[in-house]
């Protein structure tokens, strides 16, 4: 409920313009007077509020199906600007970091992708930084890395957003909770109880 409340906030946030255009529009046509001023912000209220509410409802209908395919947990923190959660190889047999690794480099959405040095790599700490192209267009990419631990077989994911997003459905909000959507579904990774 939280974040179907937070979607609708957001939703808010940028239709509001809108309604406030619509609103003045509204009163240079029928006449500046009390009642058509409390005719015009009741029907904008209504139409826009209406209006919000349903692409919220929709967003958030839409991050709960991608949650669910990406075996990730749905929480009030998916608008968040930074997501870091701590996944599991579906495979963890011997090379799995490798695995790992291979498919980010072969996917078509990750680029500039950097690592630390194979002395670091031996010890089981390997971190790996990457950019994520969440859309279609690379120059509106998230920040990412993957930090191994060898002992647990986990892999900690961490992005954040970088700029000019436009979000979720055009909230502004978000991307970084889609990346990692994609992130663990490319790679085959899936949520954790503490992650």
């Amino acid at each position: 409920m939280k974040l179907l409340l937070a979607c609708w906030r957001a939703a808010v946030d940028i239709q509001s313009p809108l309604m406030v255009v619509q609103l003045l529009v509204g009163l240079v046509d029928d006449g500046f007077t009390w009642s058509n001023l409390g005719r015009e912000l009741v029907t904008a209220l209504l139409t826009w509020g209406t209006l919000s509410l349903l692409w919220a409802v929709l967003v958030w209908a839409w991050l709960r199906r991608r949650s669910r395919t990406a075996g990730l947990a749905f929480s009030a923190h998916v608008l968040d600007e930074r997501q870091s959660h701590l996944l599991r190889s579906a495979d963890l047999s011997d090379g799995w970091q490798q695995r790992i690794r291979d498919r980010l480099t072969s996917s078509d959405r990750a680029f500039l992708i950097a690592g630390k040095g194979p002395e670091i790599a031996d010890k089981g700490q390997e971190e790996v930084r990457f950019l994520w192209r969440p859309g279609r267009r690379a120059d509106d990419s998230v920040h990412g890395s993957l930090s191994f631990d060898a002992a647990a077989g986990t892999v900690r994911v961490d992005l954040r957003e970088g700029e000019r997003h436009l979000g979720v459905a055009g909230l502004r909000k978000g991307t970084s909770y889609v990346a990692m959507c994609q992130v663990a579904r490319e790679l085959e990774l899936r949520g954790t109880a503490a992650g």
